[in-house]
């Protein structure tokens, strides 16, 4: 189970998820910052052209942070597309993705041999959301880099199934990247996905706690690209949800001690 050299480097094995209305820059540039994975979905960029200017923020940001930390960059940032026929801004979208060179597209609602080759051509990877294995085998058999399995407890469409028997019948087959959805809130059920056969957790509500404001006036909206601080850990980020994990794990010492160590580096 070998993750791309893009999904090698967190430090929290997370993704968080693109909630509807929730997700922005500011959270995005956060959850990154952080060593997770961010996300949004491109629908929540109302009106369509602001798109561009969201993409823009969290790439300033982004670099900017790392010529600040250069020995800890920020995770990459993943863009949702609804794929379904009835997007009619799907083609604009992928546009504005390419322009931006978004490192993770991540697709629902349907595959298309066409978005996975040209999140390929500039460098990107795909990853598909499925919630059963027959869709999960439509969408590698499109192109798609990894699976995200949408088990019982997901928000969105939620899936109806076990997240231990949608893992298993999916990694039967498939030995790419893998990540679980459905009920993640705190660093026990990371660890649980993880014992489960998935690579990384999909964790979503848990970032809803510290949305800032959707659509910022221009003044909060100048003010969002700057980096964060992370002088302190709140309750409801990833670092302390695997500091909490792991000072509950004391049987798991390596395990414990990775978790650790990824949150405790400077």
């Amino acid at each position: 189970m070998s993750l791309p050299p893009i999904l090698s480097r967190l430090r929290i094995p997370v993704i968080a998820a693109p909630m509807f209305i929730v997700s922005n820059p500011a959270l995005v540039i956060s959850q990154c910052t952080s060593g997770i994975v961010g996300s949004f979905p491109a629908l929540n960029a109302r009106p369509a052209e602001l798109l561009d200017e969201w993409l823009h923020e969290i790439t300033e940001a982004l670099a900017e942070w790392d010529r600040d930390h250069p020995h800890r960059p920020a995770a990459p940032y993943a863009v949702n597309q609804i794929v379904h026929r009835s997007n009619d801004r799907f083609e604009h979208d992928m546009e504005v993705c390419a322009k931006w060179k978004v490192p993770i597209v991540i697709t629902s609602l349907g595959a298309r041999v066409e978005l996975n080759q040209a999140v390929h051509s500039w460098g990107g990877i795909t990853l598909h959301d499925v919630i059963d294995d027959r869709f999960a085998r439509k969408a590698i058999e499109k192109g798609a880099d990894g699976v995200i399995a949408v088990a019982a407890g997901a928000g969105g469409h939620a899936g109806r199934w076990s997240p231990f028997a949608l893992l298993q019948e999916i990694r039967m087959w498939f030995d790419g990247p893998l990540i679980l959805s459905g009920a993640i809130a705190n660093g026990g059920s990371v660890l649980a996905a993880e014992a489960a056969g998935a690579d990384l957790a999909y964790v979503g509500s848990p970032s809803s706690r510290r949305r800032k404001r959707t659509h910022p006036t221009a003044t909060s909206r100048r003010s969002s690209t700057a980096v964060p601080r992370t002088s302190s850990i709140p309750t409801s980020s990833p670092a302390f949800m695997a500091i909490t994990c792991a000072r509950r794990s004391p049987t798991q010492a390596s395990t414990r001690t990775i978790w650790l160590r990824a949150i405790s580096t400077p």
